[in-house]
């Protein structure tokens, strides 16, 4: 006789704090929140951060315990009897052709050039959960006989592991620098933290050939060149245009950022 399994989804809230009572000790201090609640399966299966705060659990590890949790409920009430590796590798492989789709799209689209937010989309986030999702199911059939003792497969399973934790890791960073963008600005009332670049034209003229241009200039490693000071009654001293801390962008009409030698000869040369 088949063991027939009742669905997750049709769980009651008595079901779910059974249930939760099996989960790590640090999270039975919240049974009582879900009992609070009524929490039942279906709400269980479609638990959210948010929803998950609202109950009083705070703190980000406790609410991925939880998570994590309920998404071994999921595969066991939606793809048990259906899914296999085969098709679990194809939902793997089409999300990680749509994370690719999306970020080439925004960057055809001009979506990189400066004026977007620093903000990660809600797609690109989206995109990036689905991806991880369907990981950790491919991995929970790899964790499974007889794919687990199987040394191919468990080489498979390593790499999948680590390319996700470094996927992981990337959204997390640029999540942290877009706080650090943040903070940035809200350090200081100075209003250069708003001023933009200005671009100035500036005519040397009366320029020796004993003489040069008399402005010391130090290039950085990305091509820019930056003005640190001028020699005392210099024709750049004498224009009273050209302080430290100016780039020099064109000589001549002609853009000079990246340039190395070929600066330093035109500004020798008074060209």
């Amino acid at each position: 006789m088949a063991l027939v399994m009742e669905p997750v989804s049709k769980w009651t809230a008595k079901q779910v704090l059974d249930w939760m009572k099996g989960l790590d000790d640090c999270l039975q201090q919240y049974i009582k929140s879900f009992e609070r609640e009524l929490i039942g399966g279906e709400q269980l299966l479609h638990i959210s951060h948010q929803e998950l705060e609202e109950l009083g659990v705070t703190r980000i590890g406790h609410q991925e315990l939880i998570l994590e949790a309920v998404d071994l409920l999921c595969a066991l009430n939606y793809g048990l009897e259906t899914e296999n590796l085969r098709t679990l590798s194809h939902k793997l492989n089409a999300s990680c052709k749509n994370l690719q789709s999306f970020i080439l799209g925004r960057r055809r689209g001009g979506h990189y050039d400066g004026r977007a937010s620093h903000r990660l989309p809600n797609d690109f986030l989206t995109s990036v959960v689905d991806l991880i999702g369907a990981a950790k199911n491919l991995l929970a059939w790899l964790d499974r006989s007889p794919f687990s003792s199987v040394t191919e497969y468990s080489v498979l399973k390593n790499n999948i592991v680590q390319l996700c934790l470094e996927l992981t890791t990337i959204v997390q960073q640029c999540n942290t620098l877009a706080s650090i963008c943040d903070h940035i600005i809200s350090l200081s009332s100075d209003s250069l933290v708003s001023q933009s670049a200005h671009l100035e034209v500036v005519h040397l003229s009366s320029i020796l050939a004993s003489e040069g241009l008399g402005m010391y200039i130090k290039s950085t490693y990305d091509g820019l060149h930056v003005i640190t000071g001028t020699t005392e009654n210099s024709p750049a001293d004498r224009c009273q245009k050209i302080h430290a801390g100016d780039e020099v962008i064109q000589v001549n009409h002609q853009t000079v950022v990246n340039y190395t030698r070929k600066l330093k000869t035109q500004t020798d040369a008074g060209t």
